[in-house]
């Protein structure tokens, strides 16, 4: 709890420093506008990934204590705001006076947005550390030891410094992205033009049960996937890259597009051609997602397919 406390009081700090004046108003003094904003918001994003990191940890924990399961809608909120963020701002460089870049009030405005954003979340925090202080459960314990995480970061698709969501994201893409933050994730979907993630930071499937038995993985084949907080997920499927997107349902069920996974169309061996089209339809069955240790693992409600990563 003292992580989050800390994130509290960063955040206030943070706060209190922007309450009088906007970003654009505190660059005004400096030599070069544009470099002012693009620090200012590159250091909100890095705040921001920080806090919800932490929210993450924090709804984990609670849901480790049996307390209803919101990670799903959790990691769709995020990428709802980063859709308003875009759509809030796009429009805010008409304030520009002729002359002026209208970058810089899209800036300004995603800087605020990013901000206001970070305070919600920081007060989650500080409101939960505060009712639950004191608390020292088992399940709590366990979940303080380190687990890979679903990054949630937030992407946008306005002009900026920053133009990759992520480290890129994790199983995320290097995505042109000026209120991307600065940590390594996962990539979402767009409507169509979806990014591939980031292959440094993709799960290597190393077991696939389909129909209730072990399948044999082609030697020397690759067959990795990447989630994105913004709803795409990137892969390689053995010898083509497949993208496409995904969503959690209101229980924290994966939901897959209808109209399937868009392919790259390299031709191979058969047997790796075979393999890949199988995984893709392995990988539309499943509905459960979870990260136990160093391996996530998307299952089918019934467990009859499984899909076991690895990093």
């Amino acid at each position: 709890m003292r992580m989050l406390s800390m994130l509290v009081i960063a955040a206030c700090c943070v706060s209190g420093a922007t309450a009088s004046a906007t970003p654009l108003q505190d660059c005004m003094q400096s030599s070069v506008l544009s470099a002012c904003l693009d620090a200012k918001l590159k250091a909100a994003n890095k705040q921001l990934n920080a806090t919800l990191k932490a929210a993450q940890e924090r709804i984990e924990q609670l849901q480790a204590q049996g307390r209803r399961p919101v990670l799903g809608t959790f990691i769709d909120s995020q990428r709802k705001f980063n859709a308003y963020r875009d759509a809030q701002c796009g429009w805010q460089g008409v304030r520009a006076p002729a002359g002026s870049n209208s970058g810089d009030y899209v800036k300004d405005c995603q800087i605020r947005e990013t901000l206001a954003r970070e305070r919600q979340l920081a007060e989650f925090l500080a409101g939960d550390d505060a009712a639950n202080a004191g608390v020292d459960s088992p399940a709590m314990a366990e979940a303080d030891s380190p687990t890979p995480k679903i990054e949630v970061l937030p992407s946008s698709s306005s002009p900026g410094p920053d133009s990759a969501v992520g480290d890129p994201p994790k199983a995320a893409l290097p995505v042109p992205d000026s209120a991307a933050v600065e940590s390594p994730k996962a990539a979402v979907p767009s409507d169509g033009n979806s990014v591939p993630a980031s292959r440094g930071n993709e799960w290597r499937l190393v077991k696939w049960v389909a129909n209730g038995a072990e399948k044999t993985i082609v030697g020397d084949s690759d067959i990795t996937i990447a989630f994105d907080p913004s709803g795409k997920v990137a892969g390689n499927a053995s010898l083509n890259r497949f993208t496409g997107s995904y969503r959690f349902d209101v229980d924290g069920r994966l939901q897959w597009p209808r109209t399937g996974f868009a392919l790259t169309r390299m031709a191979g061996p058969a047997p790796l051609m075979g393999q890949e089209r199988a995984f893709l339809e392995s990988l539309r069955r499943t509905t459960q997602y979870r990260v136990e240790g160093p391996q996530l693992i998307l299952q089918s409600e019934n467990g009859g397919t499984a899909l076991i990563f690895t990093r």
